[in-house]
């Protein structure tokens, strides 16, 4: 499947890549869980400088990029979650957690986490 024919969901833009376990395509800044306002370009360079204080595309981030020691535990603690959360159809594979980037794996921590506080 070809996705430069394909639009994003949420924006019109052009797709970024099909957001895993569901058929819609999504762009660059909505796979990265920014928001489809945010183009690829504008995050990198946000990521990049993550200490300024002024010049940012999205002001509100400052957090830290993850080095290859966190993101590996942080692909390893999603994993662990759920194992303990979810069935196994539902598990996200460890090749493709590798894919993500920082802000989404991030984000799927934290929603691991409150499936887990809630007990459900």
């Amino acid at each position: 499947m070809n996705l430069k024919k394909l639009t994003c969901v949420g924006c019109d833009n052009p797709a970024y890549m099909f957001e895993y376990g569901t058929d819609q395509p999504v762009c660059y800044g909505m796979w990265t869980t920014w928001g489809c306002y945010y183009t690829k370009e504008m995050i990198e360079y946000d990521r990049k400088y993550y200490f300024q204080t002024e010049g940012k595309n999205r002001m509100e981030y400052n957090a830290m990029p993850l080095d290859t020691k966190e993101r590996k535990k942080t692909v390893k603690h999603i994993e662990e979650l759920q194992k303990s959360e979810y069935q196994e159809i539902s598990w996200i594979p460890h090749e493709e957690l590798l894919k993500w980037h920082d802000e989404k794996l991030k984000t799927q921590v934290r929603i691991l986490e409150q499936v887990k506080g809630t007990g459900t």
